[in-house]
């Protein structure tokens, strides 16, 4: 099925005068984001900024085909790189503005980069989450919290971007990365507003509700175009997007997230009649929950999900396949502590955003020397054996 690398590979002659830009240049551009360009892109947003033609090969030269186990970097994300590379359509678009800042201490995952498409047209790109455990849980935060680290940051960086930067811009993101560009958008002030041509959340999780009844959404509103998979999940937390794009996806599950599943026809998305009844249902039963608890509750509960795995030694879900055994058998004590009604719910996220990540790397681990252990075996047999205790 075509996705979005066909079509990059069938529009790689064309320019943006001939064939202006759309949603799937953006995503594009998007996805490229998740790429550990430190040390290669310039932070300031003054500078010129790089090529993305040198950038690929700066990239290549920097890491010599010798990836960490960092599973941002996928098979999909090195081809679409080499791709734009190529492209007369892409290859001069010069990045600038890249930051990656990650905290611990603060749970804060934050990172971010600009593109120049012309004289008059900048897009600017907030990654989503990446395999740090601080990531997943700021996901989780926004459940409960009226502002997590990131989304302040994101504010911060598109303030300073465009009072720097002339011109329009487009605003995206996969994942939160979405939704920081949502919210990013909010906080601006209203002329700057005004330059803001659209904003692109690919399935990513909504605002509360408070933000959308706020003048400052209500100005941006109409310019907002979410794109979600048939099966979504992720998009569906929070308040779900009236007038999101249903596309279908190659794939089943939680891994239509993965945008390169999505399928493509033309120059658009392929078209899903509506959400599947699985992505309805999983939906209703999170907010279920987490309606049923306080943000106080909330707030308890993620601490101690997420501590978990870091009393266990994983700060990112790659450090599972370094002594895998030992580390499932150290969270399993940890859950031993906890309640069993704390302890059920422990479970299926881990099974949930665990057997997310194991998929991801299995299909797309760009390093064949680089083996993974089938976590999902080692923690069936632990907590089937706690059970039975």
């Amino acid at each position: 099925m075509p996705n979005l690398l066909t079509y990059l590979e069938e529009t790689q002659y064309d320019n943006f005068y001939d064939k202006p830009i759309n949603k799937l240049d953006i995503l594009a551009l998007t996805e490229l984001s998740y790429l550990p360009f430190d040390n290669l892109v310039p932070y300031s947003f003054t500078e010129n900024g790089v090529r993305l033609d040198w950038l690929a090969a700066s990239f290549e030269e920097t890491y010599k085909n010798n990836f960490p186990p960092f599973s941002m970097v996928t098979k999909n994300r090195l081809a679409l790189l080499g791709l734009l590379a190529k492209s007369k359509r892409f290859k001069s678009i010069k990045a600038f503005g890249f930051v990656d800042d990650y905290q611990l201490e603060q749970e804060k995952q934050f990172s971010a980069i600009s593109y120049r498409i012309d004289r008059k047209t900048i897009v600017t790109c907030f990654r989503g989450t990446d395999d740090t455990i601080i990531g997943w849980k700021e996901d989780f935060h926004m459940t409960y919290m009226d502002e997590i680290p990131a989304q302040r940051s994101a504010s911060g960086y598109l303030e300073k971007l465009m009072m720097q930067q002339g011109g329009h811009f487009y605003l995206a993101g996969h994942s939160k990365g979405g939704n920081l560009a949502l919210y990013a958008a909010c906080q601006q002030a209203t002329d700057q507003q005004d330059r803001i041509l659209a904003i692109y959340p690919f399935d990513s999780p909504g605002l509360h509700k408070k933000y959308l009844e706020a003048p400052s959404y209500r100005a941006i509103h109409q310019r907002i175009f979410p794109v979600i998979p048939q099966n979504s999940i992720v998009g569906m937390m929070l308040e779900t997007p009236e007038n999101a794009q249903i596309v279908q996806s190659n794939t089943l599950g939680i891994l239509q997230h993965i945008s390169f599943s999505w399928e493509v026809d033309g120059s658009d998305f392929k078209l899903a009649p509506a959400l599947t009844s699985d992505s309805l249902q999983t939906d209703q039963a999170l907010k279920t929950w987490t309606a049923s608890l306080t943000d106080d509750e909330l707030r308890d509960f993620f601490d101690l999900f997420f501590g978990i795995f870091i009393k266990a030694g994983i700060e990112r879900f790659s450090d599972i396949t370094v002594k895998p055994l030992q580390k499932l058998q150290e969270i399993d004590r940890l859950r031993k502590e906890i309640a069993p009604e704390e302890a059920e719910m422990v479970d299926k996220l881990i099974r949930l955003l665990f057997d997310t990540r194991y998929q991801i790397w299995k299909d797309n681990i760009p390093s064949p020397e680089i083996s993974l252990p089938d976590w999902r075996k080692l923690f069936q047999r632990n907590t089937t054996e706690n059970k039975e205790n």
